[in-house]
């Protein structure tokens, strides 16, 4: 074996045509900030539903009906929320 042109570096960039293509990195970022945005709306609305009070979970936990362990839910929804539109509001300010 004869040596050759060593190989060219890895590079760990994305790949060029997302690099030059704005369009690609919006739809990419809004996909990705879809699915959280959409589990902390869950988190902040489901439990005040009455289906909260109809699963297998509020037989097996006392504190299941407590006013306190929905609202500490509904919390980590709100601020899963603020973080996904946070997230949105970068994509924006980064493609403008």
């Amino acid at each position: 074996m004869s040596q050759s042109d060593p190989a060219p570096p890895v590079s760990c960039e994305p790949a060029a045509a997302v690099r030059r293509n704005p369009f690609l990195r919006i739809v990419g970022g809004i996909i990705a900030s879809a699915a959280p945005l959409l589990a902390s709306i869950v988190l902040l609305a489901y439990p005040w539903t009455n289906r909260w009070e109809r699963n297998r979970f509020a037989a097996l936990l006392p504190v299941w009906d407590s006013g306190y362990l929905r609202g500490a839910i509904s919390g980590l929804g709100a601020v899963s929320l603020s973080l996904s539109l946070t997230s949105l509001v970068r994509i924006r300010r980064r493609t403008r």
